[in-house]
Order: structure tokens, then sequence, then C-alpha cells
């Protein structure tokens, strides 16, 4: 029967999950996990606490399912819950984002690949973001939120969600360009 599910967009399958239908809900969560845990990684840059915050975010909407109004897409309101999940697991293990002291320096990456190197700048600069700039860079860029959405699950206009991502993104940049180093000259000799 889960099968038969896959093909009903999340607001049909919130329905049938309301109306008693539990395998509606195993299908929204397959439909979204991997997405939802991305972004879980992105914001918390510890697998475990990814995978907590993931379990946590799945257990609350679950729980919430009756209460989805559809003002926004079922998936912005599920990241919405995942980005409290984060917020909430963080503040209780007293910590930011992504503990610097646990990723790799730039330097000791230079033994894995470009892309995980890359993964884990990403992160410790995505950590340093302000958290209103971090939340709508990781909603929009990475978890393909639109703003109109972005700005009713934060409750801000979207001018703000816009300028939030112009100045999260810049940041970004910096930040990477920061961690980068300087570059050596590629006319230099050895």
């Amino acid at each position: 029967m889960d099968r038969d599910l896959e093909h009903l967009n999340d607001a049909e399958l919130v329905t049938r999950f309301v109306a008693g239908e539990e395998p509606a809900f195993a299908a929204l969560m397959r439909r979204h996990e991997d997405r939802v845990f991305a972004l879980a990684l992105r914001m918390t840059g510890d697998r475990a606490d990814a995978l907590d915050a993931t379990q946590d975010a799945f257990i609350q909407a679950f729980r919430r399912a009756p209460g989805f109004r559809g003002d926004s897409a079922f998936g912005t309101w599920l990241y919405r819950i995942a980005i409290n999940a984060c917020h909430d697991l963080l503040r209780k293990r007293g910590r930011a984002p992504v503990p610097e002291a646990e990723l790799p320096e730039r330097a000791d990456t230079a033994r894995v690949d470009d892309a995980t190197a890359a993964r884990v700048d990403i992160a410790a600069a995505l950590a340093r973001l302000q958290e209103d700039y971090r939340t709508a860079v990781v909603l929009h860029d990475l978890g393909g939120v639109p703003y109109e959405e972005i700005a009713v699950e934060t409750g801000v206009s979207i001018g703000t969600v816009k300028s939030r991502i112009s100045r999260g993104r810049r940041r970004l940049a910096a930040l990477l360009e920061q961690s980068a180093g300087p570059r050596p000259s590629e006319d230099s000799t050895p």
C-alpha cells in the first residue's frame, strides 16, 4: 500500500495521514528525509547531531501534522520545524552550530578530496553566519525554498528575506575567502 501513496503530492499525503492513514506519513518521510538531514547537517555541522535533529523534526511533524494549514508547501513547513529542532538541540548542548574545534583545519584536509574540503569550509563558514542569515541562506540556497515561503515561515517581509540572503551570501563568500588563505602565485618558481 505504501507504494500506492508515492504518486500523491505532499498535501494529499498530509490529508490522508491526518485521516488516519499512517503509511502516508512514512511516504512523506521517505520523500523528505535526505533533504531534512542535509539541512540539519549544515545547521549543526555534526552527523550525530544532524541525525538527532532530523529525528526530532519528524517526530514534531508527526505530532503537528493535524495543524498543518497549507499556507506554505509542506516541505517549507517541515524545514522550518527542522531548523527549530537544530536550534533547540544546539541550545541544549550550549554550543555554536558547528563546533569549530571538531572541524578539521583546511591544512588537514590535504589528504581528502577537494569536495570534502570544500564541504568542511562551507560548514565552518555557515556556522559563523548570523542566525537569521544562515537560516535564509540554508532554506533558499540549499533547500530550494522560494522567498515567499521563507517570508511566511520566518515572519518577515520578502524584502527582508532577500536582504538576508544577499548579505548572508556576501558574508559567506568573505568567510570562505578568509579560510582559503593566500593563494600561491602561479608565476613563482620553486
